[in-house]
């Protein structure tokens, strides 16, 4: 074993498995071991460094990162992500989030007058179907409830994020190409219309993040909000 894989079974994987984010488990076959656990480390030791600001500054990487990513491609003649505030088809399924993120969430609503419809979580928790210790195991008859209780509940009447300063990781690294036509899912089964923008580098982040938060991030957003 090396010395990061290592580091990341002592740290933060603690006999558990990764929570692969995105692409990763397929591309983790084509790319040198050393340098995926040396990138999963990376992302982990930074975040787990920061202190109480922690969520925030990930955050803040993680845009950083993006239009840093997106501007390398334009150079290149590759068109930007269609994501925008504004545009919600994403916004109509499950949302994962850390515990810390559903706190930081839940603060900004306080501070700012937003409203948390706690019986749209409620009812929406009831087409989620989860285990013995409340998880979800990835069956979802989302689709099946009405069609007013399919959307985030942070979003306002045109559809827009009434929590985009705040939003979980997972809302700012999924990127759709082209087009949001084709991002809504249905119970869980993703259109095979739809593109997404894949960045490698997101992939470590959250995996490593999702990792550290095993806890929670299977919990949904929905569930983290309704226990505070």
């Amino acid at each position: 074993m090396g010395e990061d894989r290592g580091w990341m079974e002592e740290h933060v994987l603690k006999g558990g498995d990764l929570l692969v984010y995105g692409r990763l488990a397929e591309e983790m076959e084509e790319i040198p071991q050393e340098v995926v656990w040396r990138e999963l480390r990376a992302a982990a030791e930074k975040y787990l460094a920061g202190g109480e600001e922690r969520t925030e500054g990930i955050h803040q990487a993680v845009d950083v990162t993006i239009e840093e990513l997106v501007e390398r491609d334009r150079r290149f003649g590759y068109p930007a992500p269609f994501c925008h505030k504004g545009c919600a088809n994403c916004c109509h399924e499950v949302v994962y989030c850390t515990e810390e993120e559903a706190r930081k969430i839940y603060e900004y609503c306080g501070e700012t007058g937003i409203e948390i419809d706690r019986g749209k979580l409620e009812r929406q928790l009831k087409y989620v179907e989860t285990d013995e210790r409340l998880d979800h195991t990835g069956v979802t008859r989302w689709n099946d409830q009405p069609e007013e209780d399919q959307g985030c509940v942070f979003l306002d009447e045109a559809g827009v994020c009434r929590i985009w300063k705040v939003r979980p990781l997972v809302c700012r690294a999924h990127l759709a190409e082209g087009t949001d036509k084709y991002c809504r899912p249905h119970n869980g089964a993703v259109d095979p219309r739809a593109t997404g923008i894949n960045y490698i580098e997101l992939s470590y982040v959250l995996t490593a993040i999702f990792s550290i938060h095993r806890d929670s991030i299977k919990k949904t957003m929905g569930r983290l909000l309704l226990a505070l």
